[in-house]
């Protein structure tokens, strides 16, 4: 758990939203953070729990060096608990949200707030959420959940009742460009580059920065570019993408055929194209295993297709 002091540029109207609460004493007992992922929105939910934990805030945000700051930016405050899968991909299951139970049924330690961030929570399996309900129901004192939610459609309808939504949509240009621009030394890449290729989510915009996934995103536009117009075979491209992380791939050629349909007339298939794209993300997530050669073959086969069908639409 990072130690967070402020929220992200980007979230000041969040940030203000959640303060004026508190200062009239109205914060529910529950908040669903969502929006899509790499917005920060873990991130948020440290950066409030702080300040909620504070003994000397600073203009509504912890001030960095309280006991309770250190504490918290130590990961050892004894009235924080994070619930978050044992590893990535994986579901949050009941053994943890009886955990949860214990700890708010406690009094704080410190004699202040008690917080618990979920993330993600719309991994908790069906048992998970369905424990969950009775904390939900009968909220201690002074005590705040906060589910950090990448997708609220997978969020249980009766914990998503129960909770105050806090909606993060993907930031324009203005709230992102200073601060991306500040992360960025003496790169080559620009601003605009970045934000197309993260689909202007600016966490995502930073991973790409500093890591080689901008230089693979650029090589498989150019093996797409190249497939479009005939001069790269489907059998080829395809076995190029069974070395990349499957979802994020599909993230990769999902975006690249939405930007084409904004900019470009396209077949009418380029439509049904993104909606099985979507079904592969879904049983992606729910943990299939299709047989990668397979996949990719038919999806680099079928893309090639489209652009000649639809010469007019063609990249260039």
């Amino acid at each position: 758990m990072p130690g967070i002091s402020e929220p992200y540029p980007w979230q000041q109207d969040q940030w203000k939203r959640l303060n004026r609460l508190i200062r009239h004493q109205r914060l529910p007992h529950a908040l669903v953070l969502c929006g899509p992922r790499h917005l920060g929105k873990a991130q948020f939910g440290y950066a409030l729990a702080q300040r909620l934990l504070c003994e000397n805030q600073q203009a509504e945000v912890a001030c960095g060096i309280c006991k309770q700051c250190t504490l918290f930016a130590s990961q050892n405050h004894p009235d924080v608990l994070l619930i978050q899968p044992e590893e990535e991909g994986n579901a949050i299951r009941i053994d943890s949200i009886r955990q949860l139970s214990e700890f708010t049924e406690k009094t704080a330690q410190q004699g202040g707030w008690k917080v618990v961030i979920i993330s993600p929570a719309d991994a908790m399996n069906i048992n998970a959420a369905n424990a969950l309900l009775k904390t939900l129901e009968e909220p201690a004192s002074k005590t705040l959940l906060i589910l950090v939610c990448h997708q609220l459609s997978r969020l249980s309808a009766t914990v998503k009742s129960r909770c105050q939504k806090v909606v993060f949509p993907v930031p324009v240009l203005a709230e992102v460009d200073s601060w991306l621009s500040s992360q960025m030394g003496d790169s080559r890449s620009t601003v605009a580059e970045l934000l197309q290729y993260a689909e202007g989510r600016p966490l995502l915009a930073l991973e790409l920065l500093q890591t080689d996934l901008l230089e693979k995103r650029r090589a498989f536009d150019s093996m797409l570019d190249e497939l479009a117009i005939g001069q790269l075979s489907a059998i080829v491209a395809a076995q190029k993408c069974q070395y990349l992380d499957g979802l994020m791939a599909i993230d990769w050629l999902y975006g690249r055929l939405a930007l084409q349909l904004k900019t470009k007339n396209m077949h009418p298939g380029a439509y049904r194209y993104l909606d099985r794209l979507l079904q592969i993300k879904r049983r992606l997530h729910g943990g299939a295993n299709p047989n990668k050669s397979l996949l990719w073959e038919e999806l680099m086969l079928d893309w090639q297709h489209l652009f000649l069908l639809a010469p007019f639409g063609r990249a260039g």
